[in-house]
């Protein structure tokens, strides 16, 4: 510590380099925080957002319905004598098989005014 010198740097260098390592320190600190709160949220948010599926089920997509050909066979009788009728057709590749089931859409409500 002590040289031919004197005492090192100084007490100036020494004040600021406390002032640095405090600065240093201060924003260390700060990273430290604000990693725990992101974390914290995180997880939070996780429990959250499962219990969120638990109360009001999974926003998966429905299955889709079977296609008609399928009930159609399905449903169809079974009989030996049936075997003059004509040979069913397929439809053309990319054709549509099944009827449109989508509802039609709903007006948009208008807001009522507000009582004075």
């Amino acid at each position: 510590m002590y040289g031919p010198l004197g005492h090192g740097f100084g007490m100036m260098a020494g004040i600021l380099g406390v002032i640095a390592w405090a600065i240093g320190m201060l924003i260390l600190l700060a990273i430290l925080i604000a990693l725990v709160v992101l974390l914290v949220r995180f997880w939070v948010g996780t429990k959250a957002a499962q219990r969120y599926l638990e109360l009001n089920g999974s926003p998966t997509p429905r299955p889709k319905a079977a296609p008609p050909a399928t009930a159609a066979s399905a449903a169809a009788p079974t009989t030996t004598a049936s075997t003059t009728t004509a040979p069913k057709t397929t439809p053309a590749a990319g054709a549509k098989t099944t009827p449109s089931t989508t509802a039609p859409a709903t007006k948009p409500r208008t807001p009522k005014p507000p009582v004075a």
